[in-house]
């Protein structure tokens, strides 16, 4: 997870040059007037646009070579200034040495005439961590920027991310050959739209060939100043060709989803008004989607998502997984976008922090320190001793602990509400869903005696452990785990307590004079009755993580709510699948075992799950939604095949297929 930065000298005032390649970054002179030339100019971005001016779907742009940014910002500004233009535009950055916040800051310097949006996108920039980073710039501006091999991560992606324009700038062949290998031309060609074009500024003997055998068009065009030529290049793949492609490279006709929405509305309902709900509803709803959230509760987050102090933290994993780089996109996701909404004034994101005491995992072993150095950037993790970490806390703590320094903790009812403080967000409280049936290419929600409550095209199930309760997702194995906050009285010392501390309580800094003790777990069940043993093991466990009597044994009031888990522990997102087509496995021989990879037929149309978020939902839920609202508004999802596989609600049926094999 842990990724290498550039390393960078400077030369002829502020122009970066790789140590690594030996390269300058940028041609000596004018290097705005060549970007425009070269990439803006030369694919004629401001024709296409008005071509799709009536596109709902985002205009796609990806770039091999992000280094600065020169190439998003100019492309950004321009977007800025056209009238006739489609709704939204993504742009999906590859960069494998990804630029230092310090290095960044100062090649920006150089451009003054986008020093506003520069300004904008280090705010929200990250230069650790190998992955896609998803960042929101208004909403019009999706960026996704993939550290990482570009050939690795582009062939990580699934088949329907098609491209409408790439830019080509990485270092030159001659100084880079490893990146410039012909199956990197080959993944371009398969997640590229019928008509796309590319432009480069190197003309290269082997980019034109492989470019050419990937079925592009290609030819040389004036280049810029002192540059004779740059690159030209259209996708001219017949059908036959492109399904030759797709299929040596992993994305067989079964495997290309196109999940087209030919529907009259863009509506969509959502079950469910906690915060994997209310998140689901907020990417949609930024996306011009009308939304009704309904829920059976007199107002949204009844259940754990609205606890007044909820932890964010990064689940932590010793070795690199699939699962391990979900939960650490997640949890930066989610502090980009609390910070976001804290800098509208619109909720308060107490960013003071989170530290994890060692022995806190409930594991039956302890976690490496040193392995989790190796994963993890400091900047999501610190390994502290005791003394250090006490001295963060503001208190004498009893065990060393990891720290998660861009952590902190939120009031989960007014997040819920925030995301719904939206005009295109309708919540709908006191509404039983008892059934769903589809009818006419519409989904119904039905209630008491079969009554309906809404329809729509599309559905969210987000209803935590009720999710279960469907026809269409009964099999789905979803647990509860019923859980007792404790609120107690604050003392003269605890009142200093300066970061939120997990060890078997959660204990949060205090608010009105009192700490919030995060929580019991009870064996599987749905009932809500207070316990007073529940209260004392929550003041034992938060009293374990102090030294000395530091925490008040005076119960203020206690809170009991369900979590929503799975099987094997992880958040349940996707698709929701056609079981009985999915259980004739003998459909499935020709991509057994590819979960994730399934054709859409496996899947009933129009109908979705985001559920089993556990005690990470905080982190979970708005990159999940993320992750949904792609799918649904077909654009390229914030991560890649693997992860998809590892969130599908199919994965549990194709498990038991296996067993019977």
């Amino acid at each position: 997870v842990k990724i290498r930065n550039a390393s960078l000298s400077w030369i002829d005032s502020n122009l970066p040059f790789s140590k690594r390649f030996k390269d300058i970054y940028y041609s000596r002179g004018d290097e705005l007037a060549e970007s425009q030339h070269v990439f803006l100019k030369g694919n004629r971005l401001t024709a296409r646009w008005a071509e799709m001016a009536e596109r709902e779907s985002p205009f796609t742009i990806a770039e091999i070579g992000f280094g600065a940014g020169l190439n998003f910002l100019w492309t950004w500004h321009l977007f800025q200034k056209t009238q006739r233009k489609p709704a939204r535009l993504h742009y999906i950055g590859f960069e494998k040495y990804p630029l230092s916040f310090d290095d960044l800051t100062r090649v920006h310097s150089r451009w003054l005439s986008l020093t506003k949006l520069s300004d904008q996108l280090r705010s929200v920039y990250s230069d650790h961590s190998s992955g896609c980073h998803r960042l929101h710039l208004g909403n019009e501006i999706l960026l996704d920027l993939h550290f990482g091999d570009a050939l690795i991560q582009l062939e990580n992606l699934p088949s329907r991310m098609q491209v409408d324009i790439w830019y080509l700038d990485g270092f030159t062949p001659r100084l880079n050959p490893e990146m410039w290998q012909p199956q990197l031309f080959q993944s371009i060609a398969s997640h590229s739209k019928s008509d796309a074009t590319l432009t480069s500024y190197s003309v290269a003997g082997n980019i034109r060939k492989n470019l050419q055998a990937a079925g592009f068009a290609v030819e040389k065009q004036p280049g810029h100043a002192r540059k004779r030529h740059m690159l030209f290049a259209k996708n001219c793949q017949n059908k036959t060709s492109r399904e030759s492609i797709l299929n040596n490279y992993g994305y067989g006709k079964y495997n290309i989803e196109r999940a087209v929405l030919n529907q009259p509305t863009r509506s969509v309902l959502i079950i469910g008004a906690g915060i994997a709900g209310c998140s689901m509803a907020y990417s949609l709803a930024q996306r011009n989607w009308e939304v009704k959230v309904i829920d059976q509760a007199p107002g949204a987050a009844t259940g754990a998502s609205g606890n007044s102090q909820l932890a964010l933290r990064c689940r932590l994993f010793q070795t690199d997984s699939e699962l391990a780089r979900f939960y650490l996109h997640s949890f930066l996701y989610t502090q980009r976008e609390l910070r976001q909404l804290s800098k509208n004034n619109r909720i308060n994101f107490h960013n003071c922090g989170v530290l994890q005491l060692v022995g806190a995992m409930n594991k039956q072993r302890d976690l490496n320190p040193n392995k989790l150095k190796k994963l993890y950037n400091e900047q999501v993790m610190q390994a502290l001793d005791v003394q250090s970490a006490s001295k963060l806390a503001n208190c004498q703590l009893t065990e060393a602990a990891y720290y998660f320094p861009l952590g902190g903790w939120i009031d989960g009812s007014l997040l819920c509400d925030t995301y719904l403080d939206h005009p295109s967000i309708d919540l709908i409280t006191d509404q039983v869903v008892s059934s769903l049936k589809k009818n006419d290419n519409q989904w119904q929600l039905l209630g008491k005696e079969q009554k309906e409550i809404a329809r729509a095209p599309i559905v969210v199930i987000a209803n935590s452990h009720n999710a279960s309760q469907f026809q269409q997702t009964y099999q789905l194995p979803l647990t509860t785990l019923p859980g007792q906050t404790s609120t107690i009285s604050a003392t003269d010392q605890s009142l200093s307590l300066a970061t939120v501390v997990c060890g078997n309580r959660t204990v949060f800094p205090e608010i009105g004079n009192h700490h919030n003790l995060s929580a019991s777990y009870r064996r599987e069940g749905t009932r809500l009755e207070l316990r007073p043993d529940d209260d004392q093991q929550n003041l034992m466990g938060a009293q374990a993580c102090f030294r000395g009597d530091y925490l008040s044994q005076v119960i203020q009031s206690a809170r009991v709510t369900v979590r929503c888990n799975s099987k094997d522990n992880f958040p349940v997102v996707g698709k929701v699948p056609n079981v009985s087509k999915l259980q004739d496995h003998s459909m499935l021989e020709r991509h057994y075992g590819q979960i994730g990879k399934i054709s859409s037929d496996y899947y009933l149309p129009g109908l979705y799950i985001t559920a089993a978020h556990g005690s990470n939902g905080l982190a979970t839920c708005p990159l999940s939604s993320e992750y949904l609202a792609s799918l649904i508004d077909q654009e390229v999802p914030p991560f890649g095949q693997s992860i998809i596989g590892a969130l599908d609600p199919a994965r549990f049926i194709i498990r038991e297929i296996r067993k019977k094999r």
